[in-house]
């Protein structure tokens, strides 16, 4: 709806200062956009898929001059007469963002850009966007399923759940509203996890579904637990907390870990689930922009 290409269905918006519904001819004119696929045409060159590009954007001569700066900057100045077909994945991110930005546009729009990148890739690209934004004075638009992109990246964060914006604000305000530590507890088998209620300290207890690839690890979870354990303070409480647990049956955990407030906890907080879980479940409902 932002870039112009669906109607809203209520409400009002403005982009670069245009009414989305009135006027997305301008809007167009002064956005660029980026999807979370490539979208190149692989058999031709770096500058014939930019030329196309300016083409669009009915650009005149100039297109050229812009390219070729655009190419130094992102380091591609030596490929620009190379077919992009065999171009890795982050290369082809880099020429998109160069198509992108090829007509001066005021915001950018970037649809979960890093997505499919190693960890490498992923991290230059967050470098490029930041200099893009600082450098370019680009204002950005991003959606990411990455928590950690979310919190690296923006300076303000939506959270959408379900179709609805449930929190707003910068990193440092989301995590504020995240109270206590976590600490979670893989165990071997099931027990009766209410007897860890009357130990001092804890806020609440949660249980999360275990996720196993075969068929002999999915026999083998249908037993095993996981617990996520709101607590005050992990370092106090964690002592009595194992106390308990083995207590009640010896070895019976396999392994635990310590969260302290962040962006996962305070999504965590405001959804009642875990994000890789929402990506899981509803992947096209639930964004971070």
């Amino acid at each position: 709806m932002l870039t112009g290409l669906s109607k809203p269905t209520q409400g009002k918006a403005l982009v670069a200062g245009y009414d989305v519904t009135t006027h997305s001819l301008k809007v167009k004119e002064n956005i660029g956009w980026i999807s979370s696929e490539v979208i190149l045409d692989d058999s031709l060159t770096v500058m014939e898929n930019i030329w196309i590009q300016s083409r669009l954007h009915s650009m005149n001569n100039t297109w050229k001059k812009k390219a070729t700066r655009l190419l130094k900057y992102l380091e591609l100045d030596e490929k620009d007469n190379k077919r992009v077909g065999k171009f890795s994945t982050g290369m082809k991110k880099k020429l998109e963002i160069i198509m992108a930005l090829i007509h001066d546009p005021k915001v950018l729009f970037m649809d979960e850009p890093t997505i499919g990148l190693d960890a490498n890739s992923r991290r230059l690209l967050w470098r490029l966007i930041k200099k893009i934004n600082t450098q370019y004075g680009v204002t950005i638009l991003l959606t990411t399923h990455y928590i950690e992109e979310a919190d690296v990246l923006c300076d303000d964060i939506a959270i959408i759940n379900d179709g609805k914006i449930v929190a707003t604000g910068s990193p440092r305000q989301l995590k504020s509203r995240a109270s206590g530590d976590i600490v979670e507890i893989d165990f071997f088998s099931h027990f009766d996890y209410k007897i860890l209620e009357d130990v001092s300290g804890i806020i609440e207890i949660i249980e999360v579904g275990l996720e196993n690839s075969d068929t002999e690890q999915r026999t083998r979870s249908e037993s095993s637990l996981r617990l996520r354990i709101k607590v005050g303070n992990a370092e106090t409480i964690l002592s009595k907390l194992i106390s308990k647990i083995t207590a009640f049956q010896p070895a019976l955990i396999k392994s635990i870990k310590i969260e302290k407030p962040n962006l996962e906890s305070a999504f965590l907080e405001l959804t009642g689930k875990r994000f890789e879980e929402m990506e899981e479940t509803t992947y096209d409902q639930t964004r971070i922009d």
